[in-house]
C-alpha cells in the first residue's frame, strides 16, 4: 500500500481539498421544481361521471402556473478542470523522477564516487574522478559503456552506469648479454597480468654456452614468462674457454706466469672474459717453452695449439726450469723475467743446462752483471758433458770493460780452476760492441755451423774462428767471480738447433732493463 507523503507532497493536499471543497458547494444548490400533476374536476362533474350521464358542464382548464428555475454554477466542470491540472502540474513539474548510478570501482584505481548503486533525482550532476594506484596502467573510465575522461560530471536523466577499472601490471626486466642474439632486447618492459611474453635467444655465430635463466633459475633458450610477478630475464653466454693443446702433450701450462696445476690438453673455463691472458708452455728438457697472448670473450672458445719444438727458450717470466743445474743452487733464484747468480764463489761459477743438443745450433744470451769486477768475464760455454769440474769445449766471452776472448778448454775444472788446460784461440781484444760497465745489458750470440764459429755482441759480429777439435753439445752459464760479490743476471737464454744463418736478435745498447711481458717472436727469436 502507498501513502502519500503530505510533507514532501503539499500539492497532494492541495488538489484533495479543492476537490472536497467543490463537492460540498454542489452539494447547497437549490432543488429542481415539482412536476406538474393533471387539474382536479368539479363536484358536479365528479356526479356526472359517477352516474354514467352526461351533465353537460364543461370545466375551464387552467394551465399550471409557470415556475422560474435558477441558473446553476458548473462547479462540477470547474473541479474537474482543477483537479486535472493539478495532477498535470503535480506529475510533470513538482514530482521528479528518480534514477539509478551504478558504479563499479575495479581493482588498482582509487577515486569517488566508491562503487555502489545510488538513487538520484533527476537532473542531479555527479562529479566523478579516478587515478590509478601504484602498479597498475591502462586506467579506463566508461559509462554506459562508452570510454569517458578519467575525471568528469554524470547528469542523471536516466539510469547509468559508471565503471572505472585498471589493468595490473608486472615489470619483466631483461639483460641480454654480448654476443647473444634474440628477443626480446635489453631493458625494462611492462605486462599487464596474466599476459605471456615469448622469449628467444642464440649465441651468435662463433660462440656457445648460452644460458638463460628466469629469477636466476637455468631455463630454455626458448619460451615464454607468464606475468604473474615481476620477473628478471638473462641471455648470456657462460663464461670463456680456453682450450690448450700441444704436440707433444703434457706440456705444463702457466697462466700469467703461474703454474695452473694442469698439463696439456685441457680446457679452462673462465666465468668472465679472459683479457691479454698469457699461454705459457714447457715441456721437458731439449724443448722450447711457447708463449701465446690470448684474449676470450664471454661465450667464446679460443685454442692454443703449439707444435713444441727442440731447443731452448728461457725468458724467465716462469721460474727458470729444473733443466738449469747450477752449481752452488742457493746463489740462484728466478724472478720476474730474471735468473739471478749473487754470491762471492773464489773462481768461476757456473749453470749447465742438462740436455744436449748435436749438430749446428744458434745459441742467444742476454745477461748484465750488475755487481763485481768490470774487468771479469762473462762466458758461454760450449762443451761435450754438462760438468764443470772436468770438461772440454769453447769459452766464448766478453768482459764489462770493453773486451772480448776465445778460449778452448780441455778436461779443465771451472770450480778450482786447478786441473786441464785452457788455450787461448782470442786473446783479450777491445770491441765497440760492448755495452761496457757494470748493470749494461749486452745480447752475445754464437752460432755454430759445423766447426765453424761466428760470435755477437748486441748483433754485431765481433770474431769468428774454426775448431774441430769438439763437437760441443751442451751450454753452460759461466762467470768469474773472483770472491768479490758479484750479482749476475739472464733475461733470457734461446738456443736453436739447426741452421747456418744468423739468428736475429733486436737489441738497443740503452736496454738497461727487461721489457716485461712481451710475446716473443720467433721469425726474430727475440721479444
Amino acid at each position: 500500500m502507498k501513502y502519500v507523503n503530505f510533507h514532501h507532497k503539499p500539492i497532494s493536499m492541495f488538489v484533495i481539498i479543492a476537490f472536497s471543497i467543490m463537492l460540498c458547494f454542489w452539494a447547497q444548490q437549490t432543488p429542481a421544481a415539482p412536476t406538474n400533476s393533471a387539474p382536479e374536476k368539479s363536484a358536479s362533474a365528479a356526479l356526472e361521471n359517477s352516474k354514467g350521464e352526461d351533465t353537460g358542464f364543461i370545466e375551464q382548464e387552467h394551465s399550471a402556473p409557470a415556475i422560474k428555475k435558477g441558473k446553476k454554477f458548473p462547479w462540477l466542470i470547474v473541479a474537474l478542470v482543477v483537479v486535472a491540472g493539478g495532477a498535470a502540474v503535480y506529475f510533470l513539474v513538482l514530482k521528479k523522477k528518480k534514477y539509478t548510478l551504478t558504479v563499479t570501482v575495479g581493482e588498482g584505481v582509487t577515486g569517488t564516487p566508491a562503487a555502489g548503486a545510488t538513487t538520484n533525482e533527476k537532473g542531479t550532476v555527479i562529479n566523478y574522478n579516478y587515478s590509478l594506484q601504484s602498479g597498475y596502467n591502462d586506467l579506463a573510465v566508461t559509462l554506459d559503456g562508452a570510454p569517458v575522461a578519467a575525471s568528469g560530471t554524470v547528469t542523471m536523466n536516466a539510469n547509468h552506469t559508471l565503471e572505472a577499472k585498471a589493468t595490473k601490471t608486472f615489470i619483466l626486466t631483461v639483460t641480454r648479454g654480448e654476443h647473444v642474439t634474440g628477443s626480446p632486447v635489453s631493458g625494462t618492459y611492462t605486462h599487464a597480468r596474466g599476459s605471456n611474453v615469448a622469449y628467444s635467444y642464440s649465441p651468435a655465430s662463433g660462440y656457445s654456452n648460452l644460458e638463460v635463466k628466469l629469477d636466476n633459475v637455468l631455463v630454455a633458450n626458448s619460451g615464454t614468462v607468464a606475468m604473474d610477478n615481476n620477473h628478471t630475464l638473462t641471455a648470456t653466454l657462460k663464461g670463456a674457454n680456453l682450450e690448450v693443446n700441444s704436440t707433444p702433450a703434457g706440456a705444463r701450462i702457466y697462466l700469467d706466469n703461474v703454474d695452473s696445476g694442469h698439463n696439456t690438453p685441457y680446457t679452462f673455463n673462465f666465468s668472465t672474459a679472459v683479457t691479454n691472458k698469457a699461454v705459457h708452455l714447457r715441456y721437458s728438457c731439449g724443448y722450447k717453452e711457447y708463449r701465446q697472448i690470448v684474449s676470450v670473450a664471454l661465450g667464446q672458445k679460443k685454442t692454443v695449439n703449439k707444435n713444441l719444438v727442440p731447443g731452448i727458450w728461457e725468458e724467465f717470466l716462469i721460474p727458470a726450469s729444473s733443466c738449469w743445474h747450477p752449481y752452488n743452487p742457493a746463489n740462484w733464484t728466478s724472478l720476474l723475467e730474471l735468473y739471478r747468480y749473487i754470491g762471492t764463489a773464489s773462481k768461476w761459477d757456473t749453470n749447465s743446462y742438462y740436455h744436449s743438443f748435436s749438430g749446428n745450433y744458434t745459441v742467444s744470451v742476454h745477461m748484465n752483471r750488475k755487481k763485481g769486477s768490470i774487468w771479469a768475464s762473462n762466458s758461454i760455454f760450449l762443451g761435450t758433458s754438462s760438468s764443470m769440474t772436468n770438461t772440454s769445449g769453447y769459452l766464448i766471452q766478453y768482459h764489462s770493460d770493453g773486451r772480448y776472448s776465445v778460449f778452448r778448454a780441455a778436461n779443465y775444472n771451472y770450480i778450482s780452476g786447478g786441473s786441464g788446460s785452457l788455450t787461448t784461440i782470442k786473446t783479450y781484444t777491445n770491441t765497440s760492441a760492448v755495452v761496457q760497465g757494470l748493470n749494461q745489458w749486452n745480447v752475445m750470440k754464437v752460432i755454430k755451423t759445423g766447426s765453424i764459429y761466428a760470435f755477437y755482441i748486441n748483433n754485431s759480429l765481433v770474431y769468428t774462428f774454426t775448431d774441430g777439435t769438439y763437437n760441443p753439445t751442451y751450454l753452460g752459464l759461466l762467470f768469474y767471480v773472483g770472491g768479490v760479490q758479484t750479482e749476475i743476471q739472464y733475461n733470457y737464454v734461446i738456443l736453436t738447433p739447426g741452421g747456418a744463418a744468423p739468428l736475429s736478435v733486436p737489441y738497443s745498447p740503452m736496454d738497461s732493463a727487461p721489457t716485461i711481458g712481451k710475446e716473443h717472436d720467433e721469425a726474430t727469436g727475440r721479444i
